[in-house]
């Protein structure tokens, strides 16, 4: 097996209670050829203690500690990737771990497929604060019929992309990834991303994938941390917005690549149509979530539609 350069970044914030696991699942990779980029976002508990007893190992190339919070962990992932001198980048995320094999395994399944992939990435179980597993990902696809995710596969990304990825994030994890640092554009984290709180990842990946394969190993060498600070728990009103918001994001950009996607806005609605109510036409925020393909009219009707209100109520608010 070849041996590239692999940059690990991991950005830190608040993770105390379980970062010292996740270093110690990076620096005890088998695969050596590494170097690890740490960095923390002006953390309030004890991580910086921490960081700083592993800051001085030879792997370790950049400790970052921010004087003040960046208010965005894409922030944090544009800092690490600038700094990044690696043929491959892996973001650690600081609250999950990995089995020591992960990176080893990753590149040695591209190997057997010509090293094809730009994109790898590997079966994640959920897992709770203390560790233990709550449950496999595979539960996550299993709206796909097949569910390609069952064993190894290597896709063209543009196919992951059509079949998969623009029907949600069927990446979602970063820890669970490792990818070619020479598909990164002059701008890997855009403006739009930086203002993202739930779907920057996903927006990311898409960009990503395009011009390359990816390819998946069906074992679960990633565990991917479910606790109460995680911002993919949507299980507030204002999250739910949030997330309705950002995901239109992601649609018109999937529609400037060409990409059908009339099932997907059409669920988008749905959902974001069950967060608001009729007198919410009247405000601004309402019309956040039009996709640029569905006409003003078009967009009310399937609102009222949804909430079954008769053509008397149309009339009401003039239209």
């Amino acid at each position: 097996m070849t041996t590239p350069l692999i940059s690990i970044i991991v950005p830190n914030y608040n993770h105390a209670a379980f970062l010292e696991q996740r270093l110690e699942s990076v620096f005890n990779q088998t695969y050596k050829n590494i170097e690890v980029i740490l960095l923390d976002d002006r953390s309030s508990d004890d991580s910086v203690t921490i960081l700083n007893a592993y800051k001085n190992n030879p792997l370790v190339t950049a400790t970052i500690f921010n004087d003040t919070n960046s208010g965005s962990p894409f922030k944090q992932w544009q800092r690490g990737l600038e700094m990044a001198k690696g043929d491959w980048i892996w973001i650690a995320e600081s609250d999950d771990y990995c089995d020591p094999n992960f990176i080893a395994s990753l590149l040695s399944f591209n190997e057997k497929k010509n090293n094809k992939a730009g994109v790898l990435y590997a079966q994640s179980n959920d897992v709770n604060a203390q560790g233990e597993i709550l449950s496999n990902r595979i539960t996550y696809t299993a709206q796909f019929e097949p569910n390609i995710w069952y064993q190894n596969f290597l896709v063209k990304g543009t196919e992951f992309i059509e079949n998969y990825l623009k029907v949600k994030c069927v990446i979602p994890n970063a820890s669970a990834v490792l990818f070619k640092r020479a598909l990164l554009e002059e701008n890997p984290i855009t403006p739009v991303q930086l203002e993202m709180r739930m779907c920057g990842d996903w927006l990311f990946w898409l960009r990503l994938c395009r011009p390359t394969y990816v390819g998946f190993v069906a074992t679960p060498l990633n565990s991917f941390r479910e606790h109460s600070g995680v911002t993919r728990n949507h299980n507030s009103y204002e999250k739910k917005r949030v997330r309705c918001s950002e995901e239109k994001k992601v649609r018109e950009y999937l529609s400037k690549e060409n990409v059908s996607q009339e099932p997907e806005i059409s669920l988008l609605y749905k959902n974001w149509f069950r967060q608001n109510k009729v007198r919410d036409i009247f405000s601004k925020s309402f019309y956040s979530v039009r996709h640029s393909s569905t006409s003003t009219l078009h967009y009310l009707s399937l609102f009222f539609k949804q909430h079954k209100t008769k053509e008397k109520l149309f009339k009401k608010v003039g239209l």
